[in-house]
């Protein structure tokens, strides 16, 4: 397909024939009701992982609620623009994954969104802590739907077994350090495939992998802010030595040439191809790969994320975000939300399980569902190594009111490991310290915007001095 941009879309045949052009980027499918149907909804979203499940889904519920459901998956790399697009033309689809990139706050303000209500029955299968002000809910009122577990992390190190095994490793023993991974690496240098692929195109999936890679080194708080006192830290050696790690395996030739022009789709699928050894990525690794290459499921294996010395294992995730919505400018309120609340069934946890993408909040479902082994291992990591991370806006929903008033900052961690490993960024520490004035700015501006508007915030509210490493964190009195 033709490269177009998005200014040239809109300018050239209007913000409608762009979206529908960006929509027919991913797979459509309609789900009949039978004669007589009038109502139809649309549903959109980009987890490649689930695309056959939830094309079942949409059908069954299809003709369980009499009506019509067109389902369309939409790669990650496109569904933010399509969005986008289908809000100005106000043709959201009435059912929407979470990638638009906004706070829940500035998506109820500008009217994205339409409230979902559940039954009883519903609201007791949902985690604890789903109703959290600010992530799923304003003014106490439900927005977005939780799917995922929060004991989750995108830096898994999966690997094809065969070509693992023909170099000589043993993939029953995968590498936890640094210095083990890099030697499994040179072993497989000059063999039949590259020995790692990065998805160095996709930023924000880099920006992801750098985070978690800093808290398993032991970096004390998450996308740069340290728990205790609030302050940003890019430039924290966590950081610094995680992003030159990468960058030695890139001069060395050991991750796949061209890996800067990669999204993620790309790079999984090239691996599943059997073009590179190694491919770090999250759960939903299984599931993808799964989608664009069947037969390559029984060849993957899986190893933890990656620690500098092996030391023990410790991540951070914050409460559960929103991941579906029902639109604000909907026909079929109703039939939207009966659709939504399907999903806090036993049975479509089950399903989600099955599709292999990220784990559902239920995890006890994961034994028991239709994965493979490798998957089942890395949510039994993830359940013990995984802690709750302390989370302002949990503490104090008026942090909402600050997060509305914030833009993103550009270029943020990932298009900085990006230009380092590419060559563009010389400095590397004089980026990350960039980065963090970037961020303070930013948050101080909105944090002066939101105060303006009567808000009860400061910088305080970022700062956990209670907080103890290696626990789940607790909001006091709860």
């Amino acid at each position: 397909m033709t490269q177009i941009s998005r200014r040239s879309l809109l300018a050239g045949g209007g913000g409608l024939s762009a979206l529908a052009l960006l929509a027919a980027c991913g797979g459509s499918s309609g789900s009949g009701a039978g004669p007589g149907s009038t109502a139809s909804l649309r549903w959109w979203d980009h987890f490649s992982a689930l695309q056959k499940f939830h094309k079942e889904w949409a059908a069954t519920e299809a003709k369980a609620l009499g009506v019509q459901i067109q389902y369309t998956y939409n790669d990650v790399s496109k569904s933010t623009e399509a969005l986008q697009l289908a809000n100005q033309g106000k043709q959201l689809p009435d059912i929407y994954s979470n990638v638009v990139g906004l706070p829940l706050p500035a998506l109820v303000a500008e009217g994205w969104l339409h409230e979902i209500t559940l039954s009883e029955e519903a609201k007791a299968a949902l985690p604890e802590g789903a109703y959290a002000e600010g992530i799923t809910t304003i003014d106490g009122k439900l927005y977005g739907l939780p799917l995922f577990s929060f004991q989750q992390y995108a830096a898994a190190q999966w690997f094809n077994v065969d070509l693992v095994s023909k170099a000589g490793l043993d993939p029953d023993d995968p590498p936890t350090t640094y210095d083990e991974y890099r030697a499994n690496l040179q072993k497989l240098k000059g063999g039949d495939a590259a020995p790692m692929v990065l998805a160095l195109g996709g930023v924000a999936r880099m920006r992801e992998q750098m985070d978690d890679l800093a808290q398993a080194a032991g970096f004390p708080g998450f996308q740069g802010t340290k728990y205790t006192t609030g302050e940003f830290a890019y430039d924290d050696d966590t950081y610094v030595n995680a992003i030159e790690f990468w960058k030695e395996l890139n001069d060395s030739g050991l991750i796949l040439a061209g890996s800067g022009n990669l999204t993620v789709a790309d790079a999984r699928t090239r691996w599943a191809s059997g073009i590179a050894a190694y491919f770090p990525d999250g759960p939903w690794c299984a599931g993808g790969a799964k989608n664009v290459v069947p037969t390559f499921v029984d060849t993957m294996g899986v190893g933890p994320i990656l620690t500098p010395d092996g030391g023990t294992v410790t991540t951070y995730r914050g409460t559960s975000a929103a991941q579906f919505f029902i639109a604000g400018n909907t026909k079929n309120p109703e039939q939207a939300n009966a659709v939504i609340e399907s999903m806090t069934t036993k049975e479509y946890q089950k399903g989600l399980a099955g599709g292999m993408d990220q784990p559902p909040f239920d995890l006890s479902v994961v034994e028991s569902a239709d994965v493979i082994e490798p998957y089942k291992q890395l949510t039994r990591w993830f359940a013990d190594t995984v802690k709750r991370a302390p989370e302002p806006i949990v503490r104090n929903p008026e942090i909402a009111k600050v997060q509305a008033a914030q833009k993103p900052v550009s270029p943020h961690l990932g298009d900085i490991v990006q230009g380092y490993l590419g060559g563009d960024v010389k400095d590397l520490k004089a980026a990350l310290r960039d980065l963090n004035d970037r961020s303070n700015a930013d948050r101080d501006q909105a944090i002066a915007s939101a105060t303006a508007a009567g808000a009860t915030v400061s910088v305080a509210d970022y700062a956990f001095s209670d907080w103890v490493p290696g626990q789940d964190w607790v909001r006091p009195g709860a």
